[in-house]
């Protein structure tokens, strides 16, 4: 017997838009956070991964984060903000956790990261895959 697809995401009721909001809720509250502390962010942003336009890309940062998490969590072109917030996670992920680069606990905590990072970008993916059924 196949389990359920995911199909209770697609649903237009309470419980799509409340699962795809929790799926969302680290964007929401990230673009949130940096919408508030704009200087703070860019200037973060320039001394921790030496960003060449700090400001751009603390503006491009929360516009796909709040943006894409409204689409995905309204079901307006959901395709698009699942897609936009998978590939902005697996670029911001490897700007901010160059585990390569390190070693001892510092690369071991930042695989773990990583790798949480990547999974929340495939079930971005998965959101928009079609699929019949999760064999």
């Amino acid at each position: 017997m196949l389990p359920q697809s995911l199909s209770s995401l697609a649903d237009s009721t309470f419980i799509g838009p409340a699962l795809r909001a929790l799926l969302c809720s680290a964007y929401l509250w990230s673009g949130v956070s940096k919408l508030f502390d704009f200087s703070g962010t860019a200037a973060h942003f320039s001394r921790r991964f030496g960003l060449p336009f700090p400001r751009t890309a603390t503006a491009a940062t929360i516009f796909i984060q709040l943006t894409g998490s409204a689409m995905v969590i309204t079901g307006w072109m959901t395709w698009l903000g699942a897609i936009s917030l998978a590939l902005f996670t697996i670029a911001a992920t490897v700007v901010a956790y160059p585990f390569w680069k390190m070693s001892g606990i510092d690369r071991a905590r930042n695989i773990e990261t990583f790798l949480e990072h990547v999974g929340l970008a495939a079930a971005f993916i998965l959101l928009v895959w079609p699929l019949k059924s999760i064999p």
